[in-house]
């Protein structure tokens, strides 16, 4: 399987259609737009983790470009950062745009985190549909870039920080020893960091295996989802939600009303629920079974 960007015309032109953009030059501007509307495209692994029950082991499960908008449209669906950054990259190149995947290092491991660099007018900038920045980061090795956002620049992939928008920023710091950049979060005068990467375009064949080795990793392990809002963030994992807005944040266990939860914030509706739930504890047990064959 090879993944080519310029092979997802229809998924580009649904997403465009869908939230009514009209071509324009591709500058900072248009990019910015883009985003905007990408946006609401939730982080969520329901739609993974049934996928990796359908095609257990297979190329298959990775979901596309035209599987991840049309979900979307009917379902209120989105993705991981996967399918989110191979999506974003075939709308931003099918508009125009020079761009390519880098990979990055969490706290979790190597290589479990990709995102996007965007090049415009001789100039870097990151563009991250996981970590979503309200706008394009401008990469400048020999400056710390510090980036003023709200909360829709905040994290989608973790829990977030208490934040309020007039001190929460997102920093870009370049390690010139290591040849590498590091993005923290900040809020509330509390930096955190959150991955490092390396400004090195990763091949598509490189890519398709970080993105198929994600199957096997802890993120598979428990329903996780994270909503972007005007005035803040809702972001789930397993029983947990938390909400996060001006006014701080508030923790709930959400176990006795799981399903309609979900359904009422995302729209995604109860039966998905259900069956990435019955999909979830049928995974596990392939995976301890898989694991135990290879330990005999």
């Amino acid at each position: 399987m090879l993944l080519d960007s310029s092979n997802h015309e229809l998924g580009v032109r649904q997403f465009m259609d869908y939230f009514r953009l009209q071509p324009q030059p591709p500058e900072k501007k248009y990019l910015t737009k883009i985003l905007a509307e990408f946006a609401h495209l939730p982080y969520e692994n329901i739609s993974k983790i049934i996928k990796w029950n359908d095609q257990f082991n297979s190329q298959t499960s990775l979901r596309l470009p035209e599987e991840v908008i049309s979900d979307h449209i009917d379902w209120r669906l989105g993705g991981t950062c996967f399918s989110l950054t191979f999506f974003l990259q075939s709308i931003l190149s099918q508009s125009g745009f020079s761009c390519y995947p880098i990979m990055a290092d969490m706290q979790a491991g190597r290589n479990i985190h990709c995102a996007l660099i965007v090049v415009m007018q001789n100039q870097k900038y990151l563009v991250d549909p996981g970590y979503l920045l309200s706008q394009p980061l401008l990469i400048d090795p020999p400056l710390t870039r510090q980036h003023r956002t709200d909360f829709q620049g905040l994290v989608r992939l973790c829990s977030p920080q208490v934040a309020r928008p007039d001190t929460a920023k997102v920093a870009l710091v370049y390690q010139p020893d290591e040849n590498r950049y590091h993005l923290f979060t900040t809020a509330n005068g509390q930096r955190k960091w959150r991955y490092s990467f390396g400004d090195q375009p990763t091949p598509s064949a490189e890519f398709l295996q970080h993105w198929q080795a994600s199957f096997q990793r802890n993120s598979m392990h428990g329903i996780c989802l994270t909503k972007v809002q005007k005035d803040g963030l809702i972001y789930i994992h397993k029983h947990f939600m938390r909400t996060t807005d001006s006014n701080g944040k508030k923790n709930y266990n959400i176990r006795n009303q799981y399903h309609q939860t979900i359904q009422t914030i995302f729209g995604i509706d109860e039966q998905w629920v259900e069956h990435a739930l019955v999909a979830l504890a049928e995974n596990l047990k392939r995976e301890r079974k898989s694991e135990f064959s290879r330990t005999k």
